[in-house]
């Protein structure tokens, strides 16, 4: 799975660690793959929200053809008969089976394991999707959405999403080896997920995923796996650079970094004091829109700014800027950008724009 508009970056992902045949789907990515490949997407995927197993797919038009469905499937891959499941339905009107509280009770009566409750955490989530008469169920072999690194435990305002700021890093056009600054960091993820990137520092490194609760699960080739990537990591540093007018920023940034293992150079600065590296490389930032500041004019006083800065100081530079979709607020960075991604950010519409390359 993927936030809409975000399907293509997490196929290319998928392609390059060797998955195929692949294809795009609304709000993800459909493939077939073994379970060690299962497992290697987790460590590795860094757009990526969530994956999902599908197990079965029939016609059910009444509750005894869902049971008989859902019982034809071999569980012993996904669930010991003991583990407490939750089940996640969803019935369109079109279908016979609307009614999703009662095909998630028939679905739980038809695997028979024991539903999670108040005394019994929740070890695996079924989802079930029931359109027009048609009956989807598929197993979340992720657990916790995959923007959940793990390292991001101090916040500024405003956070952005792990899995959004990898994705307008690689989208930027980035070569991984010239600079690369974010004068609006906030909590410092798209630094992070930049030096993390560069340096091939798995997303999936120092977290559980559902999966390791199934059977099928093998610890020993999991951490085949995680040596295998960790011989892979770059001791190389990138130059990554960041800078806030907010010092709680900048000091989020700094703690978030040392929990994921990278060197980000953090400096609490406003955009008319913005410090660049020497030679040129690439801007890749999400700066304020509403949140952070507040006022429409004060917008509109910080991107001007800002777009004077930058006429100044980064001639030779390439940009990559996240900031509402049909804004006025980018045109007045004067930048030659063009329109890569577009997604939303808290709801908001947000769209991805470059330097052409």
């Amino acid at each position: 799975m993927a936030a809409p508009g975000l399907e293509s970056v997490v196929l290319d992902e998928v392609v390059r660690l060797g998955v195929r045949p692949a294809r795009i789907t609304h709000g993800g990515v459909e493939c077939e793959l073994t379970l060690p490949q299962l497992w290697s997407l987790h460590l590795h995927l860094r757009v990526a929200t969530r994956v999902l197993v599908r197990a079965v797919r029939f016609k059910a038009d009444g509750f005894e053809t869902l049971k008989a469905g859902i019982r034809r499937v071999d569980w012993s891959a996904w669930l010991r008969h003991d583990m407490a499941i939750s089940v996640d339905a969803t019935a369109d009107r079109d279908s016979k089976l609307y009614h999703s509280g009662a095909v998630a009770e028939r679905v739980a009566e038809g695997i028979g394991n024991p539903l999670a409750d108040d005394t019994s955490p929740v070890s695996q989530t079924v989802l079930v999707r029931v359109q027009r008469d048609v009956v989807t169920v598929s197993i979340d072999a992720s657990g916790p959405s995959l923007h959940q690194r793990g390292y991001r435990q101090s916040i500024a305002k405003a956070p952005l999403r792990e899995t959004l700021a990898a994705a307008c890093v690689i989208a930027s056009g980035w070569d991984r080896r010239a600079p690369l600054v974010d004068p609006f960091c906030g909590s410092g993820t798209i630094a992070i997920e930049a030096a993390m990137w560069a340096r091939k520092i798995p997303p999936g490194r120092h977290r559980d995923f559902a999966f390791q609760s199934w059977p099928s699960y093998d610890e020993a080739r999991w951490q085949k796996l995680i040596a295998a990537s960790d011989a892979d990591v770059m001791t190389r540093e990138p130059e990554v650079w960041a800078s806030d007018r907010d010092a709680g920023a900048v000091q989020a940034t700094l703690d978030n970094a040392a929990r994921a293992g990278v060197t980000v150079r953090a400096e609490q600065r406003s955009i008319s004091d913005l410090v660049l590296p020497a030679r040129a490389g690439w801007m890749v930032t999400n700066p304020p829109y509403g949140v952070r500041v507040g006022e429409p004019a004060d917008l509109r006083n910080l991107f001007d700014r800002t777009a004077t800065v930058l006429a100044e100081r980064a001639a030779g530079w390439r940009f990559a800027v996240l900031a509402p979709t049909d804004s006025q607020l980018l045109g007045r960075l004067r930048l030659p950008l063009t329109e890569r991604l577009k997604t939303t950010n808290g709801g908001l519409p947000v769209s991805l724009s470059v330097s052409p390359a």
